[in-house]
Parts: C-alpha cells; structure tokens; sequence
C-alpha cells in the first residue's frame, strides 16, 4: 500500500523541551487517520512540522513524497484547517472562497463553481452572502471546512474539525470527512476518541512525542479491552480488595459500574473469575458484566 505522509525518527526541541522524540509515522493513501493524544504529547508540534509551519530538530519528513520545504510544489493538492481557522471579516463567504480558488491556480468560472460545490456540501448555501463577521461559531467551523475542500485535494490536514459543534453539524462534517477516503487522505488531529473510531480508519496514539501505537482502528481497539460491572443502586463497591489485586490504574468506578482495564492477552475469563471472587467474598450485588474493546480503552492504557 502506498504512503501519503511518511515521519521518520522525527524529533523537535523548543529550548530545553523536547517536544518530538523519534516519532515515526506512515499514513497510508486514502486513509482518514486519526492523530490522538493527551496535552503535550506531541499533536500540534507534528501537526505544525506537516503543515510546513514548523521546521523539525531532526528526523525525516515526506508528504506525497515531497520535504516539507517542497510543499509550494503541491498547491491545490494539500489543504489544512487549523482548529481557530478565521475568516475574513468583511467579505461574503462566497468571495472568501473564490480567492480561496485563485490562490490555488483556478479561473473565475471555476473559482464560482467550487464555491458553490463546497457551500453546498457544508450545508451553507444559504450563507454565501453573508460575511465572515456574521457567522455563528458552528458556521465558522463548516466553512474553514468548506475552505479545505476547495478543488478535492489530494490530501487534508485537519485540526479538531469537530470542536464546539453541536451534534447535528457534528454529524454533518463527520459525513464530510468520512466521504472523502478513498479518493484522498485525511488526518484529523482531535482529542474526541469517540469520533476517531467512528469516522477514521486508522490511527496512532501519540505520547510524549513518541508513537505508542499505530494500526488500524481494529487493531488499536484489539490491543486493549475492558470489563464493566454493573452493581445494584447504592452498592458498596470493594475498592480497597479490587485495588490491591488489579491496581488503581487500572479500575474506574462511575455511579453503580466498575471498569477493569487490562491488555488484551490475558484471558478475560481470568479476569472475570478474579473480580467475582472478591466480590462473592464481600457480598457485593452484582447484576451484569459486559466485556468490550475501544480506543479510550487502549488510549488510557497507552498513555498512563
């Protein structure tokens, strides 16, 4: 399978921070790859370095198989939108996207029609003439999208795409993004787990300016699992037994449900039998268990 974008050994210090340490990456053509991790692992400094925004300490870098110093060579093909993607605040959508559309090399009949394409396809049409000052945060939002999609890039950059949306614009860019594979690639840098592996095909987990995983979403959620038990209301929960056999780091309890997290190659059936007998041994009313597999799963273990 071919790469769109390639890291090796990728390395960035800001001072005395070392920001990436040896981050390799490989997205492949046509993925839409998800860039997870906790504060300071490392997102927005890669994010940065692919954008051609930031120049790295060491390491290698190929976005469709050209430096970062090459990028003017792939006008048209590569679009980013940062997360506060701004708008002009005196011209109408539609200019704003027309002078998108020149800026990468198209005529003004083109220029219209892309416009209008993209408008369409955000759900903005009825805000063509209304200026970037006008807009509503969600509308911002879908048009910093509408500006990315211009001329069907061959690769899109995208940062927390989804943010300060509400759940039916959420859905309506998660369509978007998702529609594009496999005629292009997209990575989406983002925090929302929940939205990474519902719209991504692929992804990595970064931490610490390294990567811990990369792979396929399946194979992400495979590598770590999980248990929850659900308890009668107002139950005491042995945390103090459970802790001491599967440690704390590993046991979360909301309300009447306790999440033991464990790697996938152990047995869950072991883990079960270990969990009931502690409970049996201190009469704890169990009234369900359910084993499940998720990225937050592997991202919290990943990531500890």
């Amino acid at each position: 399978m071919s790469t769109a974008l390639i890291t090796d050994g990728l390395s960035k210090r800001y001072g005395s921070v070392q920001a990436l340490d040896g981050l390799s990456l490989e997205v492949p053509t046509g993925a839409v790859f998800g860039l997870l991790g906790p504060n300071g692992a490392g997102k927005s400094t890669t994010f940065g370095i692919l954008c051609g925004w930031l120049k790295p300490t060491g390491g290698q870098v190929r976005v469709l198989n050209h430096t970062p110093s090459q990028l003017y060579k792939l006008r048209g093909q590569v679009s980013v939108l940062p997360q506060d993607a701004a708008l002009p605040a005196k011209l109408s959508l539609r200019k704003t996207l027309k002078h998108m559309g020149a800026l990468m090399g198209m005529g003004p009949l083109e220029c219209g029609r892309e416009a209008d394409r993209v408008l369409e396809a955000v759900g903005l049409k009825d805000a063509a003439k209304q200026r970037g000052n006008e807009l509503s945060h969600g509308m911002t939002k879908r048009a910093g999208l509408a500006q990315a999609l211009m001329g069907e890039p061959k690769l899109l950059l995208l940062d927390e795409p989804t943010a300060g949306l509400d759940p039916q614009n959420a859905r309506r860019v998660k369509d978007l993004i998702a529609a594009q594979s496999p005629k292009a690639t997209v990575l989406v840098s983002s925090h929302n787990l929940a939205n990474i592996q519902e719209i991504c095909t692929h992804g990595a987990i970064l931490d610490h300016g390294k990567t811990q995983a990369i792979g396929t979403i399946a194979s992400l959620t495979r590598s770590a699992a999980e248990i929850s038990i659900e308890f009668e209301p107002d139950s005491e929960i042995p945390m103090a037994a459970l802790i001491q056999y599967f440690g704390e780091e590993n046991l979360v309890q909301t309300q009447n449900t306790l999440t033991i997290y464990f790697a996938q190659e152990r047995k869950a059936s072991s883990i079960i039998q270990e969990a009931m007998k502690i409970l049996i041994e201190h009469n704890a009313p169990v009234i369900g268990i359910q084993r499940g597999t998720s990225l937050e799963t592997a991202f919290l273990n990943l990531t500890k």
